[in-house]
């Protein structure tokens, strides 16, 4: 099994490799997501787990970029949550409270 290379974000938003020990910018991350890499990005100070929001953002400014996504896909997204990127389903839950655990077939 792989490792997650891990990406460490600094408070001055920069973004560092630390198994290439060097600086990168959300163009190399996503060209490391391209090739197959497991990548994790967590904060450097609170070590807090921000893939899901790096990934993200990698998307939208890609959009910005250039317009792949249309509204209404959007919108089901929003709606759906990640049932509609065929993930799997999780029910809403009360703020606060921890997510259910996942079980998968």
């Amino acid at each position: 099994m792989t490792t997650a290379r891990t990406i460490k974000r600094y408070a001055n938003r920069k973004l560092y490799d630390t198994r290439d020990s060097r600086y990168v910018t959300l163009d190399h991350i996503a060209a490391m997501v391209r090739a197959g890499d497991d990548v994790k990005v967590v904060d450097n100070t609170t070590r807090a787990d921000l893939t899901t929001a790096t990934l993200a953002q990698i998307i939208f400014e890609e959009e910005k970029k250039t317009p792949r996504l249309t509204v209404a896909g959007l919108r089901k997204i929003i709606q759906g949550g990640m049932a509609a990127l065929g993930g799997v389903p999780t029910p809403p839950v009360p703020n606060g409270a921890p997510p259910p655990p996942t079980t998968l077939p």
